[in-house]
Parts: C-alpha cells; sequence; structure tokens
C-alpha cells in the first residue's frame, strides 16, 4: 500500500530582492496591485531581484524523514519556511496535510525577557497547542529539555544548548503531523543529540513526517531515507543518502558539480572491456618497458569497467619489457574526470606507489586496490614506471575509462595534482612463458 503524500511541491520558485530600500517599495507595490486586482507576472525577475528557489518538486510521504542537503546559501532554509507558510510562493505551489512543528531557527518564537516556563506557553500556542495541552505535557517538556533550575530564569540568559533543548522539548511534545528541524541538532551536545535521534525515530514509527536539514551527513545517512541536494536554489539530486552524500561532499570540494550524474547510468562499453591507453605525453619515456593492456577485474576475476566503491577491485597489467628491472617503481594516480575532451579539469583522487620487480619479455602483473572508497563518477588511470631513482621513465600515459555506479557515503577528497588517499596496492605477480 502506498504512503500518503503529506507535503507536495510543485513548481516551487521563490524570489527575493538584494536592496531593503527596493524590496519594500516592490512589496507595498504588489500589495496595492493584489487589493486592486491588477495582474501582474510574478514569474518575471525586477531589477535587483534574484531566484533564492527556481523550480522544485518533491512529494515527501507520511512517517518519513527526508534530508535537505547542501552548501550554505542553497536554498534550505527558504525551502522550510515555504513549506511552514511564512513566504508565500511566487511560483509554483506548496500543499500540506496535517499540522506543524517547526524548529527552522535556535529559540524561535521565545520571548527573550520571558522566563522558560512562560516560553513554554508561549510557543506551545504558536504550534497549535491549547492551555490544557500544554499544562497536562509540562512535566514531560520540562523532564526532556533537561535545563534544571534555568526553568524560571529569563530565556535571555540561556546558553545556545538550552535553547535547543527547551525548542525541541516543545515542539515534539506539541504531538505534530510533520516537524521541520533546520541544523539546530548541531548546535547540542552530544548526549541531547542521541536522545533528539532517538526520539525522531520513536515518532516517525508513529506515522510523523519530518524534514531534517543538517551539514552532518552522518545524521542525514542514519535518519533519512531520502533527501535532496541543492545548489545555488536549485534541485540538483533527488535520491537515497548514499546516492546524494558523495555527489554533495564532490560538490564541497571543487566548487562545481563537475557533470557528477546520480550514477544509474552505465558506461558505453570500451573495447575488450578493457583500460585503453588515451594519452601519453610525446618523447616521455624510454618504451623499454611496455604495457600492452590494463584491466580492473572483480572478486570473480571477471573484466570490469563499472562497479561499487565498496567493491574489490583488482588492476591487471599486461607488460612487454626489453630490460630487466629488479628494482622498478610503478606511480599511479587514479584521477576523477571532469571532461574527456579536457585533462586540465580532472583531479586526482587516489594514489598508488609500489616498488615492481619486471621481467625481460612478457609477463603479467597484478595490483590488489581493495576496497578503493572511489565517490560517484568516471575515472582514468594515469601509470608511470620509473627505475629505482625514479629519473629515468620507462613507460608512461593515461588509460580509460571506468565508472562508479553507485557508492557508499565517503569524506573523499579530490584536487590538484596530489593523491588525496593512498591505496594499499601490493603486486601479485602471475607468470608468462618469458619470449
Amino acid at each position: 500500500m502506498e504512503q500518503e503524500t503529506v507535503i507536495k511541491i510543485e513548481n516551487l520558485s521563490k524570489k527575493f530582492c538584494r536592496s531593503i530600500r527596493r524590496s519594500m517599495a516592490y512589496g507595498t507595490a504588489d500589495i496595492t496591485r493584489s487589493m486592486l486586482g491588477i495582474p501582474y507576472d510574478q514569474g518575471k525577475l525586477r531589477k535587483g531581484e534574484f531566484w533564492s528557489l527556481e523550480d522544485i518538486n518533491i512529494d515527501i510521504k507520511k512517517g518519513e524523514t527526508f534530508g535537505l542537503v547542501g552548501a550554505n546559501g542553497s536554498g534550505k532554509s527558504t525551502l522550510l519556511r515555504l513549506i511552514n507558510g511564512i513566504f508565500p510562493p511566487d511560483k509554483g505551489s506548496v500543499t500540506v496535510k496535517g499540522r506543524i512543528g517547526a524548529l527552522i531557527a535556535v529559540g524561535a518564537g521565545f520571548h527573550p525577557h520571558m522566563t522558560g516556563r512562560e516560553n513554554i506557553h508561549l510557543n506551545g500556542t504558536i504550534l497549535g497547542m491549547t492551555k490544557e495541552e500544554i499544562d497536562a505535557r509540562m512535566d514531560d517538556i520540562i523532564k526532556f529539555a533537561e535545563i534544571g533550575e534555568f526553568l524560571d530564569s529569563p530565556v535571555s540568559t540561556y546558553s545556545s544548548g538550552m535553547y535547543v533543548r527547551l525548542g525541541f522539548a516543545i515542539a515534539i511534545h506539541s504531538e505534530p503531523d510533520i516537524v521541520l528541524v533546520d541544523e539546530i541538532l548541531a548546535v547540542g551536545d552530544a548526549k541531547f543529540q542521541r536522545k533528539c535521534l532517538d526520539k525522531i525515530r520513536e515518532m516517525r514509527e508513529k506515522g510523523t513526517t519530518f524534514i531534517l536539514v543538517s551539514h552532518n551527513m552522518q545524521n542525514i545517512e542514519a535518519m533519512c531515507s531520502r533527501a535532496i541536494l541543492m545548489d545555488k536554489g536549485k534541485q540538483i539530486m533527488l535520491g537515497t543518502p548514499k546516492e546524494i552524500i558523495p555527489v554533495y561532499e564532490l560538490l564541497l570540494q571543487t566548487g562545481t558539480l563537475l557533470g557528477v550524474d546520480t550514477g544509474q547510468k552505465e558506461l558505453p562499453e570500451e573495447e575488450n572491456q578493457e583500460l585503453n591507453l588515451v594519452f601519453s605525453y610525446p618523447d616521455f619515456g624510454t618504451d623499454e618497458v611496455k604495457v600492452e593492456h590494463m584491466r580492473l577485474l572483480n572478486e570473480k576475476g571477471d573484466k570490469i569497467l563499472q562497479f561499487n566503491s565498496n567493491d574489490s577491485v583488482v588492476l591487471e597489467l599486461d607488460i612487454d619489457s626489453s630490460i630487466e628491472a629488479d628494482n622498478a617503481v610503478l606511480y599511479s594516480t587514479i584521477n576523477y574526470i571532469g571532461d574527456r575532451k579536457d585533462m586540465e579539469k580532472d583531479l586526482t583522487a587516489a594514489g598508488i606507489q609500489t616498488r615492481l620487480v619486471i621481467k625481460k619479455g612478457r609477463s603479467t602483473l597484478r595490483l590488489d586496490l581493495g576496497r578503493t572508497g572511489l565517490t560517484t563518477g568516471e575515472y582514468s588511470v594515469g601509470l608511470n614506471i620509473f627505475d629505482e631513482t625514479y629519473s629515468n621513465p620507462y613507460s608512461q600515459g593515461y588509460y580509460g575509462y571506468f565508472r562508479v555506479l553507485k557508492d557508499v557515503p565517503t569524506m573523499l577528497r579530490v584536487g590538484k595534482g596530489t593523491p588525496y588517499i593512498w591505496l594499499d596496492a601490493k603486486p601479485i605477480y602471475k607468470d608468462e612463458d618469458v619470449q
């Protein structure tokens, strides 16, 4: 049986004005037009205006914990305010079924000169509770908040953590159908965070819907069944945390999406299912050691060009050497592809460095990469084989391409030039007849 949709967002857009004075003038003009029944185009930007949200589409189900993920300024808090009815949309619609208990900001709805007890009555009333309901739940709210002797002190004397504890305690005891949580759990201590997350799980099982904004990806992964990734007011991805989080982390590191997708598209078949040479530097390398073929293997030994980041992978090389090299050095990089046509957009994700024994003639070398932890995307392999002094390059080139389809959340870093992680890849030799 399909779950009931409690929040439906269709083609939602919201604009703001950078100038307060101009914003007030626009607001006065809009109110006047509305009162006089004069139509005007809300979808058109006027001087100084910008889209804070643009064309958002989401369906959120009853009992679901849904995550909003994005960097600061991506539009997450604006979206919460639209859902809560604080802002009206300029385009599109928001349909909400049920009572909302919002924790959009620390201490929202609190009067600083009133005591904690008085603010329980004030905030509870704002959230739709009657005086009788507040009185009946007062002891439970006080017990959950754990603010002790400060209950009858003005909330202006509270720490940010005390604000959070009291605000969260009031919101969850108002028995809402929907709870909006905007990053406030980051303010509380670890013990209180665990207590809140346990309470969210308990309420979710009873059918309460949560929308969770957090920069803590562990919370998003642990609590949310789905999430949306937002950037500069636009909806970038909608999917599970395992699909969303790696793309978000890459966005934070690079400042751009670099063509990252959800990992659902399969890589076109390369010839022979191998990593073919796609680029090498002219006149660099002696060619005394030639890599004739390169491929990736799964645990079964099958050739692959796509895998999950948690899969074990082996890199296999067929080598033809005109020399004996007892102490050669293999230096390899795994490069995230920004654009196949522009290597300057590639980023180095991982590195391999190991000593090799190279036989004269043909041989096969295997490097066990283990579980790489690579984030979602497309990659190439840069390979260099040097002599023991690193001064004489026997072989070099870039080989591609392979793709990580789906992955586990990872804090993998990518950058220019230097690997952020080193894979502990030990060579495994496979003897072949020397020709």
